[in-house]
């Protein structure tokens, strides 16, 4: 058989070469395989980062609760401490009330105290009235001599100053009488705390 190149050599190589370039070949199962791939890893992704989220909203919550532990624990502290304020402070309202009603009491009881220790016998008193410093007394006595030695002891006591009997009269069964004086217990505090210094008391 004869044959006859109608090309030529270089047509000849071109159409060689052409037969040797192959159109690439696709698996079906290998695309699927790379896409299965694929989403397992997006996938795993999208797991971690669930996780991780998951992970930190709970440290917030155990964070968050501890936190709330705390601000109940501080609130109990406070709620304490305004109770003991409380306490504190009607405790001094007492106190207040109480150093009040000793010195109001201070005066009369030193005053009864002071005047029962100047009684004489044959002697008694029907009214005692106290009136910031100044003191009344009304009574009676068998006698004038009881009246003067009651009136001496007034006079000796470093507790009472001015004293002055404005009237003394007789009805019969008994001498009456009527003494003002001042009372001055802060006087004698001092007399006895001048003599406790300088040795007098021993």
């Amino acid at each position: 058989m004869i044959r006859i190149n109608l090309l030529g050599g270089e047509a000849e190589k071109q159409s060689k070469g052409l037969r040797a370039i192959r159109m690439p070949e696709f698996s079906v199962g290998a695309t699927q395989a790379g896409m299965a791939a694929l989403f397992v890893v997006v996938l795993s992704g999208i797991g971690l980062a669930w996780f991780m989220q998951s992970r930190g909203l709970s440290s917030l919550r155990t964070e968050l609760a501890g936190v709330q532990a705390e601000r109940a624990r501080l609130q109990e502290i406070a709620d304490q401490v305004t109770q003991l304020q409380d306490r504190a402070n009607l405790m001094q309202r007492k106190l207040a009330v109480i150093v009040d009603l000793k010195a109001n009491q201070t005066g009369p009881v030193m005053l009864l105290d002071q005047i029962s220790r100047m009684l004489v016998d044959g002697l008694w008193l029907n009214r005692l009235e106290l009136d910031g410093d100044s003191v009344e007394i009304n009574g009676a006595a068998m006698s004038e001599n009881n009246v003067a030695d009651f009136v001496t002891n007034l006079e000796g006591s470093s507790y009472f100053n001015d004293v002055r009997l404005r009237t003394l009269g007789d009805t019969g069964d008994a001498q009456n009488f009527y003494i003002s004086l001042s009372f001055r217990p802060t006087m004698a505090d001092s007399a006895e705390d001048a003599l406790a210094a300088g040795g007098g008391g021993n």
